[in-house]
């Protein structure tokens, strides 16, 4: 049973791994594809792509592990569940960085919660995933697009999981010591075992296969976008934001770190280049203020 699961997440994550190799045209990037495994039981895949023309970094990682107690992280704040023979948790993340600009960062994570039996079985189980977008230079009609297409996937198994999803992801992304939101948002589920398994398993498969459509149709729309190097410094700057929310406040780093996970993996969510600077000209802000307009704006659909 825990192997006919692992095959739904393995196919995630090489589909999402077919659509960024099609992205990136570079001879001269940097390609990855590592196989490791994690002393207490399980492993996993890390694909990575670094220094191309397309992206200055991603990754899409894959994950089964197991253990005999479940780090606090997993649990989220509401949550009591006991593990006396163990638990499994597997799942794929995704995080794209990219050279130009006017292309968004983005990120999707899908992940199953398996709490085991004596015998090995799942005798309870939990589930979560999601995906958001962060852009530097958004267009109204792209972030459109990415909520409907995600209230798009969602509906097919209940039409009142986007409104609430999408509340969750508006909420989770928020960076409290910036008072602002990461990205234009998305949907965001944690703690979620109100369908069946079966029907749970098709929400994330289909969560995953949307992200990999609406990304890879607004990455090929603006890729061809010129670009300044006051913006692409912009850019740099505002990645801080996202090492920041991820270092400070991220619950899938958190879970990593307390599960001994692989460390190269867990933070190769962060972007490969950053800046942070004390003042800013005036140039800056009125980027950062006309990407404020869209960052704290609701786009639910």
């Amino acid at each position: 049973m825990n192997n006919e699961l692992e095959k739904i997440f393995r196919k995630s994550h090489s589909n999402i791994i077919d659509s960024f190799k099609s992205l990136e045209k570079s001879k001269k990037a940097i390609i990855t594809l590592d196989k490791w495994k994690r002393p207490e039981g399980g492993g996993g895949k890390t694909f990575t792509i670094q220094n191309g023309t397309f992206f200055d970094n991603c990754a899409v990682n894959f994950s089964s592990i197991k253990g005999k107690k479940l780090p606090q992280a997993a649990l989220g704040n509401s949550m009591v569940k006991s593990s006396n023979n163990g638990y499994q948790a597997m799942g794929v993340s995704v995080i794209s960085h990219t050279k130009n600009p006017y292309v968004p960062s983005s990120h999707m994570n899908i992940r199953l919660f398996c709490i085991l039996g004596k015998n090995g079985e799942v005798k309870d189980w939990w589930s979560g995933g999601g995906y958001d977008l962060t852009p530097f230079f958004p267009y109204k009609i792209d972030c459109i697009k990415w909520h409907k297409d995600a209230k798009d996937c969602l509906d097919q198994f209940n039409k009142s999981l986007y409104n609430k999803f999408a509340k969750n992801c508006n909420e989770y992304f928020y960076i409290p010591h910036r008072k602002e939101r990461r990205g234009i948002g998305g949907i965001f589920f944690d703690n979620f075992s109100k369908l069946s398994l079966d029907k749970t398993l098709s929400l994330l498969s289909c969560t995953a296969n949307q992200y990999k459509n609406s990304y890879n149709s607004i990455a090929r729309k603006r890729d061809s976008k010129k670009y300044t190097t006051a913006q692409k410094d912009f850019q740099l700057f505002r990645r801080g934001r996202y090492a920041e929310f991820n270092l400070t406040y991220d619950r899938g780093t958190a879970f990593g770190l307390q599960s001994n996970g692989r460390i190269e993996s867990i933070l190769a969510s962060l972007p490969s280049d950053v800046k942070w600077s004390y003042k800013k000209d005036k140039d800056y802000l009125k980027m950062e203020k006309r990407l404020l307009s869209f960052i704290n704006k609701d786009w639910n659909v």
